[in-house]
């Protein structure tokens, strides 16, 4: 829906063609904005119509729910790329290893990427507004400490240095490359003093790689339940986890926003300490 072309009352037509009386709707805020209007449609036209939601996306924004199915599966390729990024760091004297992460709005996969790695010296996510000068700090202060360093970068953080001021033809925001950006400022800023930065920007390799074992049983049971909830009659509404119990919530609420790293959690702050990142950086005031 969020892409375009999103038209209710032709998707309604073709399904009551169709004969089709249940609908899954697997996505994130956008999509379940979207099954939350075909099922006023439907409702409207009092149609036969069990419309259920399953959360889904990648950068684990979903509001309300504890995870999304394949966060687990992407935080533990996205640990295994920055350990990538730290073999290139200590290949050379000063390296600077970046690796530009999942996490448009959210910084969940960066945040949990860094934590499970230990090996990360910065984690730039998109909850935390950062001025340049505060990171070349932080660069130099680690080199001089340590020789290397890793950086972890969400794809949306740092948007206030590499905004573009543009809008694509669904009126979403089209966000600066903040990875190459800081790759250029890190390689301008050190090229005086010696060392250079390492840029890896794995994306989709992330995205295809083998799901793990415990996002498959998850989504396993999303499925079941999502089925059984169609099943009972629901419609107009997404099936999720609230400490670890199913529950069914409506999809007008999913579809309200998205979940963000608080910047004041004991995730974000053990995040924070583990990288011995200066409070410049923390996102504390």
């Amino acid at each position: 829906a969020g892409r375009g072309g999103f038209d209710a009352v032709k998707i309604c037509d073709k399904l009551e063609k169709m004969g089709v009386n249940m609908l899954f709707a697997v996505g994130g805020d956008g999509t379940q904005a979207a099954a939350n209007e075909l099922y006023k449609e439907a409702k409207n036209r009092n149609m036969q119509l069990s419309i259920v939601g399953v959360p889904k996306s990648i950068d684990n924004d979903i509001l309300f729910f504890d995870k999304t199915f394949g966060f687990d599966t992407a935080v533990a390729a996205a640990s295994e790329v920055i350990r990538n990024g730290w073999v290139e760091a200590t290949s050379c004297e000063k390296g600077v290893g970046i690796v530009k992460l999942m996490g448009r709005d959210a910084g969940f996969v960066a945040l949990n990427a860094a934590l499970a790695s230990t090996i990360v010296d910065l984690v730039m996510i998109p909850e935390v507004p950062v001025q340049l000068d505060d990171i070349m700090k932080h660069v130099d202060n680690t080199l001089a400490r340590k020789g290397f360093m890793v950086i972890a970068v969400a794809e949306g953080a740092g948007q206030e240095l590499v905004a573009t001021g543009q809008k694509d033809a669904t009126g979403h925001t089209v966000y600066g490359d903040i990875g190459v950006f800081l790759k250029d400022a890190v390689n301008k800023h050190l090229k005086e003093k010696g060392g250079r930065s390492f840029y890896i920007d794995p994306s989709y390799i992330i995205r295809s790689v083998p799901i793990r074992p415990n996002d498959h049983i998850y989504c396993s049971r999303l499925a079941r339940d999502a089925v059984h909830t169609a099943m009972r009659g629901y419609t107009g509404v997404c099936i999720g986890p609230v400490h670890n119990i199913i529950v069914v919530m409506p999809s007008s609420l999913i579809a309200a926003g998205k979940r963000r790293v608080r910047t004041h959690s004991s995730g974000w702050q053990a995040c924070v300490q583990s990288c011995n990142m200066p409070r410049s950086l923390s996102g504390l005031s």
